[in-house]
């Protein structure tokens, strides 16, 4: 399904229009304002696809479609409950020559390792290529952005951060949008809630994990302006 933000948020004061049966009449542009604040994201993309749409200007509520997070990455690194039971078993018992082997025995993902850590553990792209990796984070709370969107430059190649919001894509070192070893990337997570924000990343050597922490919209409050749909980052072509 395609994505669609307000990249110019209009300030004209919502209180001051003249109501309409979609939502409310701008005097201003001399163009009607559809309240799209109470709707799902499924009811905003019907009303967008309709043949006599076009044009569309939209009321918005920060968050109203911000992907769910996770509270943390700890949870999502602890080992199964069976196994702890197992352990804590095995400790009463004072079996110490199995636990040690039990513990030697977990895999990767269930240390202490970080979510950019077991990404640094994958095997390295081939000749010719690099891979970009990294998280991203809400600056205001530090907790891991989902859902939000990388892309290459204006290209519409990129990737999609997990619900730990851990990105990771691979591309060609020689590519047009690599201009003296540098590559801009765009980041870009729900519009109503996150300001996007342009890095530019050198891709020889390979960089190391990225973090980016994205800024929150001012108030996070309503958003107002033209609705402009896109096409989801797809992975770069190698």
């Amino acid at each position: 399904m395609s994505g669609f933000s307000v990249p110019n948020p209009c300030p004209q004061p919502w209180a001051t229009m003249s109501p309409t049966a979609a939502g409310r009449f701008c005097g201003q542009c001399q163009h009607e304002v559809v309240d799209f604040s109470a709707m799902s994201e499924a009811q905003v993309h019907a009303w967008l696809a309709r043949p006599e749409g076009g044009s569309v200007c939209g009321l918005f509520r920060a968050g109203q479609f911000a992907p769910p997070v996770l509270a943390g990455t700890a949870l999502a690194a602890a080992p199964p409950r069976w196994r702890r039971w197992l352990l804590t078993g095995l400790a009463l018992l004072s079996l110490k020559p199995l636990l040690s082997s039990c513990q030697s025995a977990q895999p990767a993902a269930t240390a202490t390792t970080g979510p950019l850590e077991q990404a640094d553990e994958l095997a390295a792209a081939p000749q010719g290529q690099v891979t970009i990796r990294g998280r991203v984070l809400d600056d205001s709370t530090g907790l891991a952005v989902a859902g939000a969107e990388i892309f290459i430059t204006d290209t519409p190649y990129g990737a999609t951060t997990d619900e730990q919001g851990n990105f990771s894509f691979t591309m060609k070192q020689q590519w047009a949008p690599v201009q003296n070893g540098l590559v801009n990337l765009r980041v870009a997570a729900s519009p109503f809630v996150f300001v996007p924000q342009a890095l530019r990343v050198a891709v020889s050597p390979a960089p190391a994990p990225l973090t980016v922490r994205l800024k929150s919209q001012p108030g996070r409050g309503m958003i107002m302006g033209k609705v402009m749909g896109h096409e989801p980052p797809q992975k770069p072509p190698l």
